[in-house]
């Protein structure tokens, strides 16, 4: 009996510290600037940890999204540092952001019309982006119909267009072909609305001009799970490319979900 309760006192504790989560290992590439790379994620629930390696240079770079705490964590391996973006920080900026614009209207609001637009001018660039990002484009999606075996996964294509013009290219599967899909989900769509309230509060954390959207960011539509995307430059071209390469369930411990203990916590703006 004592060893009995004894295993079963063990078992409840590794229960209780690790559960069951899905990695899921991608392969990334830029036809531009001809480099590959790889970028594996962990997930347990709606926390998802994202490494990234860049083959080549020294872009290993590291993001954990807590989903229940809405907050995402960058490491930088390189300094030995650490910074959390939550809620908290995107309003304060946000606000800060709307201030510095009414500072300079009431500032400016008994100058001269010739005198006004001369300061403008020459402030454009100096001061901060405006507290909302510009509207984007709105991105059309369309199921193709079209079907096919992709990175070993029975797909079907859709494809994001914008103003006309081909984007982006889906190849989707069903969430049950991918082992562990139907727990990644959850962690992606809350990351994915988590980057979205950022970009449209935060426009210095807004995609590139031209980027294509978030794959994921489409994923409900989609109803299935992205095995192969590519992104297309404005010529036509194939820009890049990212891969689904393997899928698998294992045992996640909550500490892989917390930033190196012996790394020092960056502030991104004083409190």
């Amino acid at each position: 009996m004592g060893i009995l309760r004894i295993s079963f006192i063990l078992v409840l504790f590794l229960v209780t510290r690790a559960s069951a989560g899905v990695v899921l290992e991608f392969e990334s590439q830029d036809h531009r600037l001809n480099e590959s790379g790889t970028v594996v994620a962990l997930v347990d629930g709606k926390n998802l940890k994202m490494t990234i390696t860049s083959v080549g240079d020294q872009e290993d770079s590291e993001m954990i999204f807590r989903g229940e705490r809405r907050e995402m964590i960058v490491v930088d391996h390189d300094d030995k540092s650490y910074m959390v973006i939550d809620e908290a920080m995107i309003d304060s900026i946000s606000e800060q952001l709307s201030g510095y614009e009414a500072q300079m209207r009431e500032a400016l609001k008994d100058v001269p019309p010739e005198q006004r637009a001369m300061v403008e001018q020459m402030m454009k660039g100096r001061m901060p982006a405006p507290a909302k990002a510009p509207a984007r484009p709105k991105t059309e999606l369309r199921n193709t119909g079209e079907r096919d075996t992709k990175n070993g996964y029975p797909s079907v294509k859709y494809e994001a267009t914008v103003d006309g013009r081909k984007t982006q290219e889906f190849w989707v599967t069903d969430w049950d072909n991918v082992e562990g899909g139907n727990n990644a989900v959850e962690a992606f769509q809350a990351m994915t609305d988590f980057l979205i309230q950022m970009r449209d509060s935060m426009p210095t954390f807004g995609v590139d001009e031209g980027a294509g959207d978030n794959p994921f960011e489409h994923m409900q539509e989609m109803d299935g799970f992205p095995v192969l995307t590519y992104e297309y430059a404005s010529d036509g071209s194939i820009a890049s490319e990212s891969s689904l390469r393997s899928s698998a369930q294992r045992s996640v411990d909550p500490a892989e979900f917390e930033p190196p203990s012996a790394y020092k916590r960056q502030e991104m703006m004083p409190r």
